[in-house]
């Protein structure tokens, strides 16, 4: 299970999987915008009234990444010689 932690230098919630990542973060009177990024570029965003909506949201948008092969992590170089 996946579980949202505490950004050390944003102080906002995130979750990431793999090359994928969610962030979460007040943005004005009660309002929450959340982020969803694959290797680094902007997938999604959108606004919210509180952050579970916010997070159910992005928890989705993973999903819906992960189901088409987005968030896979970059695999390292093979040490395999095989000429």
């Amino acid at each position: 299970m996946m579980e949202w932690t505490i950004d050390p230098i944003t102080e906002r919630p995130t979750l990431a999987t793999g090359a994928c990542t969610a962030t979460v973060w007040n943005s004005r009177h009660s309002s929450y915008a959340a982020t969803v990024t694959d290797n680094s570029m902007v997938t999604a965003r959108d606004s919210f009234a509180t952050l579970e909506d916010a997070q159910a949201w992005c928890l989705t948008k993973l999903a819906e990444l992960r189901a088409n092969g987005k968030c896979a992590s970059v695999a390292a170089p093979s040490d395999d010689n095989h000429d």
